[in-house]
């Protein structure tokens, strides 16, 4: 089975993992574009600084900044997505041929989020992490060298539907918490593995490309 939903070169160049890819890249997407699209108020500085004291012989409290919504760190944020190739990177950003899977960016807050999806294998969702972790750091680094606030989130949703970490990090830091998260997350899972299901029962067919919207 995991030579046939990630392993095989056929498969690969007749675009059977690319569809798979997409088919969850387009749920991924609609879950982004609705967080975007929601009315959030400017981020307000506050004027005074509280001070925590802490009793003799206890930790301070840290809080965590894994729970920060970035979309509430500007305003006016737009986003591609490269489905079927036609992503273009902003030329406000700067001029590259490199195309993460979804890129949402904040010209007035200067800040940009590239989020990179992979559908492997779920033991190869680390090493799919590594990779794509190395590719875009060049991108990463030189957006970051032109004044913009740059996050790479990479994404890894198993090809049977079990998701990685890095897919609950992201519904987090886009600000969807309990039931939402829990909801975003299960439509991952649900699309790799719907997309997965029709590829098996098509594994032997010359012809496998579904009629129908629905698969």
């Amino acid at each position: 089975m995991a030579h046939i939903l990630s392993g095989c070169k056929i498969a690969l160049t007749q675009g059977r993992y690319r569809w798979h890819h997409d088919k969850v890249l387009a749920v991924l997407a609609d879950i982004l574009e609705k967080e975007r699209g929601k009315r959030r108020p400017a981020k307000v500085r506050p004027l005074l600084s509280t001070i925590a004291f802490v009793k003799e012989g206890q930790r301070p409290i840290v809080h965590s900044q894994a729970r920060q919504n970035l979309l509430q760190s500007a305003q006016g944020w737009e986003m591609e997505v490269d489905l079927g190739r036609r992503l273009h990177f902003p030329e406000a950003v700067l001029s590259t041929t490199l195309r993460p899977d979804i890129i949402m960016w904040s010209l007035e807050g200067k800040r940009i989020i590239l989020v990179e999806l992979t559908v492997p294998w779920e033991e190869g969702c680390e090493e799919a992490a590594e990779r794509k972790n190395g590719k875009y750091q060049q991108l990463v680094q030189d957006c970051r060298d032109k004044g913009w606030t740059t996050w790479l989130m990479t994404v890894e949703v198993g090809c049977r539907g079990f998701l990685a970490q890095s897919a609950w990090n992201l519904m987090t830091k886009v600000g969807l918490r309990g039931h939402l998260r829990k909801a975003a997350v299960r439509r991952l899972g649900e699309a790799a593995e719907r997309a997965s299901c029709w590829l098996w029962h098509k594994r032997e067919g010359i012809s496998w490309k579904p009629g129908g919207e629905g698969q």
